[in-house]
């Protein structure tokens, strides 16, 4: 009887959650929605290959199938359909713009393809007993899988945080309304504590005498997270990302409880393979250059690469608004354009931060025509274990390309 109340409890919870992360995402696509509809962009398009930008008409269609999808997950048995249905369309659009690849997207759609792995038969109560025991072992398995996922999302955030860009850029900026002109020894100060804190989450979260304090330590993080970026009016497409993260939180650490320490990693099931694959295991090559950094937590980091224009005034006189409000005119060497002010202030969200993508992007930025005397160049910062000591700069010459 036990069993079965236990096996219920997990089945409410795993319900919760997916009510939760279809949520989430259909709040954040609908924040987000100018990066996939919006067709009189100035922000480049960088497709995977160049050629699939006649299928651009389509780009709506694609997202109202995602959004719809999304919606009908919560109501209708065929999740699995769904859930491919979501997956399919969400690449797609991915595939016509990489700037959609964004950490929230990556995070949730592969915590809903868990979510809807589970089998059809544990929904209803007429099973047999053997058919109620593989759906205990499922869905303790998913919501353990879920667990994984949020423990790396924690690990590797606050690992990707530690590094001087953080502590010297983004904590000043995140609180300049708080602390006007911060001095570089107290951004040093706040900021090594709060990434070395953001991973530490990860073990108190793992341990089951540390948990609740791990988790409501957690939940205060992301509400301090959401006030700071609600004051400065930042990147509203994480807005529902925060939130969402604390009734994850509730709902997997503090509702229910996790397996012990060595149930809960050992991959005993493909939804826990997966989970460790993605979260724990890949994002460590991210230290070495061989994973990518959005899926690999490096977001507010300060450690990844960046795309700047110096902007020639001939060129900013005849630049519409849509661009000229992502140029930075405090800047000491002149009128800078950042490509992430631009992208979020145009599109609602951030550009890619790889070398790879910016070099595109610079390149179609080039083909524009419209900054023929700007100098454009990509700032990268040290990674982990690469020998690197100081910012390294790419310089791309708008001029000399022509």
């Amino acid at each position: 009887m036990q069993d079965h109340e236990e096996h219920d409890s997990d089945l409410d919870n795993l319900t919760l959650c997916s009510s939760l992360v279809s949520a989430a995402l259909v709040a954040s696509l609908i924040v987000a929605q100018r990066g996939w509809v919006f067709e009189q962009r100035t922000y480049p398009r960088l497709p995977l290959n160049d050629n699939l930008s006649i299928a651009n008409p389509s780009e709506p269609l694609l997202y109202g199938l995602m959004v719809t999808a999304l919606i009908v997950f919560n109501f209708h048995a065929r999740k699995k359909l769904l859930s491919f249905i979501f997956a399919a369309t969400a690449l797609m659009t991915i595939v016509l713009d990489q700037t959609r690849l964004q950490p929230w997207l990556y995070l949730f759609s592969v915590m809903l393809f868990l979510i809807a792995s589970l089998p059809s038969q544990n929904a209803g109560a007429s099973a047999e007993a053997p058919s109620i025991e593989r759906g205990e072992s499922s869905v303790s398995s998913i919501l353990n899988a879920l667990r994984i996922c949020i423990i790396g999302t924690y690990l590797f955030a606050g690992l990707q945080k530690l590094n001087i860009s953080f502590c010297q850029t983004v904590v000043p900026t995140m609180m300049s309304k708080i602390i006007p002109d911060m001095p570089f020894q107290l951004g040093l100060a706040i900021g090594l504590p709060v990434a070395v804190a953001e991973a530490l989450l990860a073990l108190l979260l793992v341990f089951a005498r540390t948990r609740k304090v791990g988790a409501y330590l957690a939940i205060s993080f992301h509400a301090v997270t959401l006030w700071l970026i609600l004051q400065q009016g930042w990147n509203a497409v994480v807005w529902p990302w925060n939130f969402s993260m604390m009734l994850l939180v509730y709902l997997l650490f503090l509702r229910s409880k996790p397996s012990a320490v060595i149930s809960l990693f050992k991959p005993d099931s493909w939804q826990k393979t997966v989970a460790i694959l993605l979260f724990l295991l890949l994002p460590v090559l991210n230290f070495f250059g061989r994973w990518d950094n959005y899926l690999s937590s490096a977001l507010y980091s300060g450690n990844t690469p960046v795309l700047r224009i110096a902007v020639d005034p001939k060129d900013e006189e005849a630049l519409p608004s849509s661009i000229r409000q992502g140029i930075d005119i405090t800047n000491k060497e002149g009128s800078t354009l950042i490509a992430e002010r631009w992208a979020i202030e145009e599109l609602g969200i951030p550009p890619y931060p790889e070398v790879r993508y910016l070099e595109r992007l610079a390149e179609k930025i080039i083909q524009s025509g419209r900054f023929s005397r700007s100098r454009i160049y990509i700032e990268t910062f040290p990674r982990f274990f690469k020998g690197e000591i100081h910012r390294q700069t790419l310089y791309l010459s708008a001029t000399e390309s022509q």
